[in-house]
């Protein structure tokens, strides 16, 4: 019940709160392979064109994590390497934590980032260039076959995961004395009051292409590039450890999108959006949504002369996130139109594998993902394509 209380809580805040080649980043898969109906229930996939039959994206290395000398771990899948630890303060510094419930590891925002940068003074199993994850890299963790994260993690080799939220090094955009934060439980990203002893540490270093042994896949930047403290206001990002400071990532291309009239390609992922981010002209349930884009490859909407258009997954949706702006949540001089923002959310085809009559969705008002009840209304962006070179741009 804890567990229900916190991600829904979390998601009830979301929702109130040079010109590079087609492709400059490659999006991984969700890791979700099963298909279910409304109800909840496991189906066949084929025609369904759920993200469990598409599973759009690159494949997931075997193995995806790799244990290294020095008691890290490399994500093979992303190149980062994170500390195998997942809430190391209680055990090697004891008596640090006096935030909330003392020595749980569990503290405000601005402690997870000092206590980062003393792992670094102390050169912390041997390296000095540990970071407070941003929010795309606790999002690479995200399985959504495994219905809960943390069983999973330690399988491959973590150790101490613990089921609640984690502190990311990214500023909620609107509400600046809020960070995001990862719920490795439920998997979902959402945001915090900075001054709330809500979330533990778990530090990552490298990751960056050609920066980190090979990797499948190179995370892009969040597209923040301010620091700010925890009353809100902007200050020097050097020596903060923040996302704003570090950027890590691949940077985006100078002209994020290209305007092609019906469609739009974004120049980061390689993807193709439809222009027109409301086609229906409103909200539609998670199964209206999926028959609607169906209909769009039938020819009976409107498919601008393509027929392999599907609903989004959890990660080509957020991969439109800009975390450095809201009211939408996407890149300053975007060419989109009637982009929902005010508390309207765009559905997701990738269903929620706990409660799996859920599926996901992203608020383009705040970049923030939740999941609903799929027989709830939101909207419909079209999405085709989207390995690097697949299109002619």
């Amino acid at each position: 019940m804890k567990k229900w209380i916190l991600c829904f809580t979390a998601m009830l805040m979301v929702l109130m709160t040079g010109l590079a080649h087609a492709g400059t980043v490659d999006l991984p898969q969700t890791g979700q392979t099963i298909c279910y109906n409304t109800l909840g229930t496991v189906i066949p996939c084929p025609r369904t064109g759920q993200d469990g039959e598409i599973q759009a994206g690159v494949d997931w290395p075997e193995p995806r994590f790799t244990i290294n000398d020095d008691t890290t771990i490399t994500d093979n899948l992303t190149g980062l390497v994170w500390a195998s630890d997942g809430n190391i303060m209680p055990n090697r510094d004891l008596g640090w934590d006096i935030d909330g419930t003392l020595n749980d590891g569990y503290v405000t925002w601005q402690h997870a980032l000092d206590y980062v940068a003393k792992l670094n003074a102390e050169n912390y199993l041997g390296h000095s260039d540990w970071r407070l994850p941003n929010v795309n890299e606790f999002e690479s963790l995200s399985n959504n076959e495994e219905v809960d994260l943390t069983p999973w993690l330690e399988s491959e080799g973590f150790t101490n995961v613990q089921p609640y939220s984690y502190w990311s090094s990214t500023t909620h955009a609107y509400h600046r004395v809020y960070a995001w934060f990862f719920i490795i439980w439920c998997s979902s990203v959402n945001a915090d009051n900075k001054d709330y002893p809500n979330g533990c540490v778990w530090p990552v270093r490298a990751g960056q292409c050609g920066l980190s042994n090979h990797s499948a896949i190179c995370l892009p930047q969040t597209g923040q590039k301010k620091c700010f403290n925890e009353s809100g206001r902007e200050i020097s990002c050097t020596g903060t450890g923040q996302d704003g400071e570090i950027q890590a990532g691949v940077a985006w291309p100078t002209q994020r999108f290209t305007d092609k009239g019906n469609t739009v390609i974004d120049n980061l992922t390689g993807l193709m959006w439809t222009k027109n981010a409301n086609l229906p002209r409103g909200p539609k349930n998670w199964q209206e949504a999926l028959d609607y884009v169906k209909r769009m490859n039938a020819g009976i909407y409107d498919n601008f002369g393509y027929t392999d258009w599907r609903l989004p997954n959890r990660n080509e949706i957020q991969s439109l996130t800009d975390y450095s702006v809201y009211h939408p949540a996407l890149p300053v001089g975007h060419p989109f139109t009637h982009v929902q923002v005010q508390a309207y959310d765009y559905w997701s085809s990738t269903s929620t594998p706990f409660y799996t009559y859920f599926a996901w969705f992203v608020s383009m008002s705040s970049g923030g993902e939740a999941f609903m009840k799929k027989s709830v209304n939101y909207y419909i962006w079209p999405v085709r394509a989207g390995l690097a070179g697949s299109l002619d741009n």
